[in-house]
């Protein structure tokens, strides 16, 4: 188990961020025009306790051992929270928090009820992250009480914007290169300078085909507070539920896009046509301002 964490801790950053790049550490690297880290991202790191600029994306393989690895090189791990009970969630947040005395959150896909947010923040939870939706005002009213931060991925302005009105402590602009469940239907850098003047102060991280040190000086040089890599954490994490990614995430790369576009459709299916309506106006944002609700609840 020693070894395990051992192994995550070492390889997730220096994998993931810094040595693939050649730059093995950010706050030395230099453009001829920008320091790095820029003014943005180091307002992040000072806002989250951070040594870089890095956030973990979730997924079903961010366990504890994943969360707490990254948390304690120095970035931002990101708890699976989305349909664990609440006995499991209150569990991972325990282990995790025993494991690091660095931040890490925990990330609720809100296409399903955050049944155990509560529990979470009972256990501590210092952060939440929510993606396909809007916290509603109780739930951020119940994280305040907590004292816990929160941050929303967003696909568009507008739901930058609706993000930013509920008070996010940060925004992940995520493009369509991203992968997993992607939420986004526009690319990254046509969709990232929108996002970046709606946030003005509020840091934004860059998501989506962000995979070694380069495209992060890339996103950072083009305005990104940070960036949240995905696959790349995926492939280092011994507790993955895709042993096949880990073993060789280039291998498979198409077959599990394929498949992970299978799932997609089941979460996402219901948004499509809404989202749609929401980009050419046609809804005048309505959906979006109601924070998304599901089916039902319209």
């Amino acid at each position: 188990m020693d070894s395990r964490r051992e192994f995550l801790k070492n390889s997730a950053m220096v994998g993931a961020a810094l040595s693939a790049s050649g730059t093995a550490n950010l706050a030395n690297a230099q453009d001829s025009r920008v320091q790095l880290p820029t003014p943005r991202a180091l307002q992040l790191m000072s806002f989250f306790g951070l040594k870089y600029p890095i956030f973990q994306a979730p997924s079903n393989g961010a366990g504890p051992d994943l969360t707490a690895s990254v948390s304690s090189a120095g970035a931002m791990g990101i708890l699976r929270g989305t349909r664990l009970t609440p006995e499991d969630a209150r569990k991972a947040v325990t282990i995790v928090r025993a494991r690091t005395q660095r931040v890490f959150a925990v990330n609720y896909i809100l296409a399903f009820e955050p049944d155990s947010l509560p529990a979470v923040l009972e256990a501590g939870a210092p952060a939440l992250h929510f993606s396909w939706g809007l916290p509603t005002k109780e739930m951020i009213s119940v994280m305040r009480s907590a004292g816990a931060k929160f941050g929303v991925q967003v696909a568009s302005a507008i739901g930058a914007q609706s993000a930013l009105d509920l008070g996010a402590d940060y925004l992940v602009c995520q493009g369509i290169e991203a992968g997993g469940h992607v939420q986004s239907s526009t690319a990254l850098y046509e969709l990232l300078p929108k996002v970046l003047e709606r946030a003005q102060s509020t840091p934004v991280l860059a998501a989506g085909g962000i995979g070694h040190g380069r495209k992060i000086r890339e996103a950072l040089l083009a305005g990104a507070s940070g960036a949240m890599l995905g696959t790349r954490f995926v492939a280092n994490a011994r507790e993955s539920r895709a042993p096949r990614v880990q073993e060789s995430p280039y291998q498979v790369h198409r077959e599990r896009n394929d498949h992970v576009g299978m799932l997609s459709g089941r979460v996402a299916g219901r948004y499509a046509s809404l989202a749609a309506q929401l980009d050419s106006g046609a809804l005048g944002g309505g959906w979006l301002s109601a924070g998304w609700p599901t089916a039902g609840r319209r």
